[in-house]
């Protein structure tokens, strides 16, 4: 390995690099190159990568053509999104796209967003327009998250949020807008010793 290659190795990885690669990653599993259970591992190894060098590995087995034309593009349903649920269930789990902005209307229903393994395009905030009305919404997300319910009206609503711990610099940022009725709303930190078991999990084994 060269120097050129080794400094490349061990510079640091953006939020935007590692969202690149998981591009690349689920073009790769839609041409049938990787099947789902490795894309999952993959996306989550990607996620917790620090480096280049450990982005670098997740993809050297990947023609070039598994790159989307437009990688650092973003389209219109990914920046924001709609969930509409009436007499039923959803949920948002492991290595989903975190849009800028979720619509969020409930009628009787349940909503489970589990940001803890999410991929966030871009800057690690989302917006969340709540429309409850008879639901129950659910937040699973890291410790350091910050919630902002300043712009969130409630009526007969109960909204439940423990200590997420100090922020951090790579923190998400929840905020809460919208309006609330007859609904619970909850808010629960991953325990920390849960985090560190799924970043262990996701380091690529050599």
């Amino acid at each position: 390995m060269s120097g050129e290659e080794l400094s490349r190795a061990e510079l640091r990885a953006s939020h935007e690099d590692r969202d690149l690669v998981v591009d690349q990653l689920r073009v790769a599993a839609g041409d049938g190159r990787i099947d789902g259970d490795e894309l999952d591992q993959r996306i989550e190894a990607a996620m917790n990568a620090r480096t280049f060098g450990e982005l670098d590995v997740l993809i050297k087995d990947l023609p070039a053509s598994s790159r989307p034309a437009h990688p650092a593009r973003r389209t219109e349903a990914e920046a924001s999104q709609n969930i509409d649920i009436t007499h039923g269930n959803t949920h948002k789990r492991g290595a989903w796209l975190v849009p800028r902005r979720l619509n969020i209307a409930v009628r009787h229903g349940n909503v489970l967003l589990d940001f803890t393994e999410a991929v966030f395009s871009g800057a690690r905030e989302v917006e969340v327009v709540l429309d409850v009305r008879h639901g129950n919404l659910r937040f699973v997300v890291p410790s350091g998250t910050t919630l902002d319910t300043s712009g969130l009206a409630t009526r007969h609503a109960n909204l439940g949020q423990p200590d997420l711990g100090p922020a951090t610099p790579d923190a998400i940022r929840l905020i809460l807008s919208g309006r609330a009725e007859h609904a619970n709303l909850r808010v629960r930190r991953l325990p920390r010793f849960m985090q560190r078991r799924r970043q262990r999990r996701a380091l690529p084994r050599g």
